[in-house]
């Protein structure tokens, strides 16, 4: 079975329509690669957008990915309270994510991509997080890392942890016996390694100082203790920007990092995740995008966009459409 995995794409319509032209050529690569599964770890907008979910949607429903055994996504951070877009924001953002409401942004965000979820099992009656699919002969389990802003321990909003509620559903499901499934895969946003990003400028060097501050994972040790006992195959994610194949505490990772995002304008990288009969192969594949050919076409913003997963089959139409 062949898995692409992407992460952090961080699609703003208004800043940086280029992107969104970066995604079109990865989803259109995957669709000729014959991909079967699409895994995305959070992040697909910067700055929680309605309009920039909207375009994601629209893409994955244009390359065939709109549906559960094609598509997994998860939350990030950005997806909920949305990030830095100045220089002086850095000042206000704090005031900014006080003021969201972290389970509306978490439904709404859920709400978006409805198809992704069909097919999944022990979903909390909260938040829809943990959720848990088979896919081929894996098993796929998806959490949410993403930690309510505190201004003491989360000012930022970028911090993560798996609270112990959570935590507790996850061990539920490993230690389920369910058929068939050879591999187990965790999706979270948040990373397990240590961020070593080095600015280029000065103002980078002060952004970067306060993000390794603020973009920690907290009560890791229990995780890899989780892991370990159930002998998890492989945990994918996101946050540092990065892509990266590495292992701690014995549990192999895989960042995506920023897909759309590299030292090379018009590179982008795909994590390929091959589930062999015996192992699993990863490959961190580099594209060069072709030159843009025309803008994006963008979808409206509608205020009257169904967020929710009980939707009518009048109104799955609409979504659909």
């Amino acid at each position: 079975m062949l898995i692409a995995h992407i992460s952090d794409l961080h699609l703003n319509s208004f800043y940086n329509e280029s992107n969104y032209h970066r995604l079109k050529y990865i989803l259109k690569k995957l669709k000729e690669d014959e991909v079967e599964h699409l895994i995305i770890t959070g992040d697909l907008a910067d700055n929680a957008s309605e309009k920039d979910f909207l375009n994601v949607r629209k893409l994955l429903k244009k390359y065939n990915f709109l549906s559960g055994e094609k598509l997994t996504i998860i939350v990030g951070n950005h997806d909920i309270f949305g990030g830095v877009q100045r220089a002086e924001d850095i000042l206000t953002f704090p005031e900014k994510c006080r003021t969201v409401n972290y389970n509306q942004k978490l439904n709404e965000f859920t709400g978006y991509f409805p198809e992704a979820l069909e097919n999944c099992f022990f979903i909390s009656s909260n938040n829809y997080y943990p959720f848990a699919k088979i896919a081929g002969p894996a098993l796929i389990l998806g959490a949410n890392s993403i930690a309510p802003y505190s201004k003491i321990s989360n000012p930022f909003a970028s911090n993560g942890e798996i609270t112990i509620t959570q935590f507790n559903e996850i061990h539920n499901i490993l230690k389920s016996k369910l058929p068939d499934v050879k591999y187990k895969l965790i999706l979270i946003h948040h990373h397990f390694n240590k961020y070593k990003a080095k600015a280029k400028s000065s103002l980078g060097n002060v952004w970067q100082n306060i993000e390794k501050q603020t973009m920690k994972l907290k009560n890791k040790r229990r995780l890899f203790n989780l892991f370990n006992e159930f002998n998890v195959d492989l945990v994918m994610h996101g946050h540092l920007h990065e892509s990266k194949e590495y292992y701690r505490k014995g549990i192999r990772f895989l960042n995506a990092g920023a897909t759309l995002k590299n030292e090379k304008e018009n590179s982008v990288k795909v994590n390929y995740v091959r589930l062999l009969k015996k192992e699993i192969k990863i490959d961190i594949e580099h594209f060069n995008v072709p030159v843009k050919d025309g803008s994006f076409e963008f979808s409206k913003t509608s205020d009257d966009f169904v967020r929710l997963l009980n939707y009518t089959e009048s109104e799955k139409e609409i979504i659909s459409s």
